[in-house]
């Protein structure tokens, strides 16, 4: 592959429908940034026991790299977009953040369906250590798949920092012509109009209506059900096509931790989730993010 390309999406494939679906997900996205589309298939010890494989190890590549050129020829056909495709041969998660550091790869892309049959890549465990330590966005999908990102669901907590995630869904906004909403759930006996909160809400509203972004606030009250169905409900009342999380602690860089509510939405969406690991530590004021709202180099 030629090293100087630099406009990069990275698609795991294990040839399995959920990642065939993931790769359909990131065309839009792709033509957007004008991105070619590198494929990758990581073999790792347990292929070698797959009903689709001898057990030689050269036999082994040369099937998974059939089945890349003949997915790449059919691809390319319809899609109007170059794709490429890549072999590695080691831990599949570890693999796949080599592979994204080597290409600097704007995204990565992943299939997540829990399956354990047919190639077992790119799932559960692999999932999120790749999300965990990633130095770039994923967008992690396990069930339908959008085309475009006309809604997006962009839940905050109001009593944290929030400037990196509103850059970054100013950033996807902008570039698809979205509609965010803000959803965040609250404390029962707020006093809303006087509470801290709903003038962060506020803030972040016109944040996004200053950036060209229409926008929806919604705001659910804490109940027995967990924070995170609220989110979950709310984006499948409305069709979402994306939810955006920030996996890490803003200014724990790094940590290779995933937050508790974080886990549960890419664990449990049917909608595509796209994590972003935040690049900096961000400082207490909120108007800072209008310096900073392209975060993915989308412009």
């Amino acid at each position: 592959m030629n090293t100087k390309r630099n406009n990069r999406i990275l698609v795991c494939v294990d040839f399995q429908e959920q990642s065939l679906t993931a790769l359909r997900q990131c065309y839009d996205l792709a033509r957007f940034i004008k991105a070619e589309i590198v494929l990758l298939y990581v073999i790792e010890s347990t292929d070698f026991f797959s009903a689709f494989f001898s057990t030689n190890f050269e036999k082994v590549k040369f099937e998974v790299e059939e089945r890349l050129k003949k997915l790449v020829d059919v691809e390319c056909a319809d899609s109007g977009i170059n794709f490429y495709y890549e072999i590695e041969v080691g831990k599949v998660h570890e693999r796949i953040l080599y592979k994204a550091k080597e290409l600097k790869a704007r995204f990565i892309i992943m299939g997540k369906n829990g399956s354990n049959q047919g190639f077992r890549k790119f799932l559960g465990s692999n999932t999120i250590k790749v999300i965990s330590e990633s130095n770039c966005p994923v967008i992690s999908i396990k069930g339908r798949y959008s085309i475009g990102y006309k809604n997006i669901v962009l839940p905050l907590n109001l009593n944290k920092s929030t400037q990196e995630k509103v850059a970054s869904a100013i950033s996807f906004g902008k570039f698809f012509g979205s509609h965010i909403h803000v959803v965040t759930v609250h404390s029962s006996g707020i006093i809303l109009p006087q509470s801290k909160v709903y003038n962060r809400l506020k803030r972040v509203q016109r944040t996004l209506e200053n950036n060209g972004i229409t926008c929806t606030n919604k705001l659910f009250k804490k109940t027995k059900k967990n924070d995170h169905e609220h989110i979950l409900d709310y984006a499948n009342e409305i069709n979402a096509d994306l939810i955006m999380v920030m996996t890490h602690t803003e200014g724990r860089f790094k940590d290779y931790y995933i937050g508790g509510f974080a886990h549960r939405i890419i664990n449990e969406s049917d909608i595509p989730v796209l994590s972003i690991i935040p690049s900096t530590s961000i400082g207490p004021d909120e108007t800072a993010v209008e310096s900073m709202v392209d975060p993915f180099n989308l412009f």
